[in-house]
């Protein structure tokens, strides 16, 4: 959108906190967000990064290294990223690639709800394949689709 500043800048800890008190951009995402889990570990240098839209910051998204090449991907987007989705969604996209290649990540896989077809969707965009059903895999026994993109 015109006249819109947007920004990519380092996930913090802060940042994080804030983004997971604010009500997310998909009832299922909200469901996940009263799981609090280890969620400050995603923090992780030039894995992970802010996306704000006029000094609000809407969504965050990155990796988490696993071991050697291989990350797992992850995305949290707020209520206020459904303003602006081609803007989020073109963010995550560019950046996406560009950390994995930076960091030398050759595997980047992501746990997507099976009920969850815009997360579904977006998988698809980002160029990971579905790997197949985890069932009960949720920390609510909900099963996922495991994704996967070889770079």
């Amino acid at each position: 959108m015109m006249g819109n500043k947007i920004q990519i800048l380092p996930l913090t800890r802060e940042s994080l906190t804030e983004l997971r008190s604010s009500k997310m951009n998909h009832f299922l995402m909200d469901l996940d967000r009263t799981y609090q889990g280890e969620l400050l570990d995603l923090v992780e240098e030039d894995l992970s990064y802010t996306i704000s839209v006029n000094d609000d910051i809407i969504a965050a998204s990155g990796m988490k290294r696993i071991w050697g090449n291989v990350a797992e991907g992850w995305v949290i987007a707020t209520e206020k990223a459904n303003q602006y989705p081609l803007v989020v969604a073109r963010a995550i996209k560019k950046h996406f690639a560009n950390v994995a290649k930076r960091n030398g990540i050759k595997r980047v896989q992501t746990a997507v709800r099976a009920d969850f077809g815009l997360g579904i969707r977006f998988a698809g965009w980002l160029g990971l394949e579905n790997e197949g059903l985890m069932k009960n895999y949720g920390f609510d026994n909900s099963d996922h689709y495991r994704y996967a993109r070889i770079f």
